[in-house]
């Protein structure tokens, strides 16, 4: 049910509209730049189709250098969507994103690399296209 990939609309949000100038990626974490967040979407909620409410879920995952940098990114992203207000991004409405997770240690990676990550929960709706819910 929910229009657009969640993982693109929250990236280009953080990028677009809050200003965050970390590098953000969707579902694929590059071998470079080091410092860098990845959004990966997954789902644990059914969608209700009667009132045209989806649930997904995104997993925020920071890695850098140094554990510091790895989390104070992960706070940064996790400061800017969570408890936001209402917002439209392309033919979406996000109704609320709420953390389903605190942020938490991933371990170290290959060639010394810190992770941190955190989980998501968004209630996402069509933007009024004329055949909402009442």
């Amino acid at each position: 049910m929910t229009q657009n990939n969640a993982s693109y609309d929250l990236r280009d949000y953080l990028i677009n509209d809050s200003g965050v100038s970390i590098n953000i990626f969707v579902s694929k974490e590059p071998d470079t730049p080091i410092e860098c967040v990845t959004l990966y979407n997954y789902s644990d909620s059914d969608p209700d189709p009667k009132f045209r409410i989806d649930y997904p879920s995104i997993q925020v995952r920071s890695r850098a250098k140094t554990y510091e940098t790895a989390y104070n990114n992960a706070l940064t992203i996790f400061n800017k969507l969570v408890g936001i207000g209402q917002f439209e991004k392309n033919t979406t409405k996000y109704t609320g994103i709420f953390a389903k997770t605190s942020i938490f240690d991933i371990g170290i990676i290959e060639n010394d690399n810190f992770v941190c990550g955190f989980n998501l929960r968004l209630i996402v709706e069509p933007s009024d296209d004329g055949q909402h819910r009442q």
